[in-house]
């Protein structure tokens, strides 16, 4: 089973520094709309972030049209080269956890990056890492 973040949403409180945290690491700005976990708030009354579960038959990785979405070191990726943006990857993912770029160009989703930024700044250990 691959590693993956996951969000403990009773602890959440909708502060959004992972997705600062994640768009500061990754683009260096500090932009929720670049960053690669997204939190919705009011899901049941609650903040609900929404992370790639690296799925192990990851529909995003069946549907996609040109392959891009690759098997690494067990983590899901995007190679951005191939992806075409043409988002059947998003329609598919049952966690609403990949999403395309602010310019629509290929798609975006947590690639677990070094050091997991987004856990490692959240103020209330909301996001743990599972294996």
């Amino acid at each position: 089973m691959a590693k993956k973040v996951v969000a403990n949403k009773e602890k959440c409180v909708g502060c959004h520094i992972c997705e600062l945290a994640c768009s500061f690491f990754l683009d260096g700005v500090f932009n929720p709309k670049r960053a690669r976990i997204r939190v919705e708030s009011g899901y049941n009354a609650l903040d609900l972030p929404h992370v790639c579960f690296q799925c192990e038959n990851a529909p995003c990785a069946e549907t996609c049209p040109v392959e891009a979405i690759v098997l690494d070191n067990g983590v899901w990726k995007v190679d951005k080269n191939k992806c075409t943006g043409c988002g059947e990857c998003v329609d598919v993912c049952p966690y609403s956890a990949i999403f395309l770029n602010l310019t629509g160009e290929f798609a975006v989703k947590c690639e677990l990056c070094e050091g997991i930024p987004c856990k490692e700044y959240c103020p209330n250990e909301a996001l743990f890492l599972e294996q």
